[in-house]
């Protein structure tokens, strides 16, 4: 399939395939006779491996790393366990993160307006690291 039909096959924009292949992510072959980029169904499945791998929170270089190790056939299994554990870590993080703000989230909710002016929690989560969050702890910040 030509660019076109492998960008839309994979739901990004043809500049994406030409920056995966700049990234070493993809080689699609070239056609002797025009030298278009030929691609496969294996490149759309990579793309989209590497979209769906960045959604989840996964930089470039774990991209290319995965990459890497799929091409290579063998798993150095220390090197995917540094990988992996890093990136539990980061989760663990952004759940106690979103967990924070869901709790401010919710008090604010239940707090209300107060005198025109709205007591906010969620900073107070985001930046304090959860410490006590209450209406009268929180910063103020206009509703207008």
């Amino acid at each position: 399939m030509n660019s076109a039909e492998a960008a839309r096959a994979a739901d990004v924009p043809p500049s994406t395939l030409r920056y995966y292949e700049r990234r070493g992510f993809l080689a699609p072959v070239r056609d002797p006779h025009s030298g278009y980029r030929r691609y496969t169904e294996a490149d759309v499945r990579r793309v989209r491996f590497v979209q769906r791998a960045q959604e989840l929170g996964f930089g470039m270089g774990d991209v290319a790393a995965f990459l890497a190790l799929a091409r290579d056939g063998a798993v150095p299994s220390a090197r995917l366990r540094t990988v992996v554990d890093a990136k539990l870590h980061d989760l663990d993080e952004r759940i106690a993160d979103l967990t924070r703000m869901r709790t401010a989230l919710a008090h604010l909710a239940d707090a209300g307006e107060v005198g025109g002016s709205c007591a906010c929690p969620v900073e107070a989560a985001l930046v304090d690291g959860g410490a006590e969050i209450s209406p009268s702890t929180a910063p103020e910040i206009s509703t207008s």
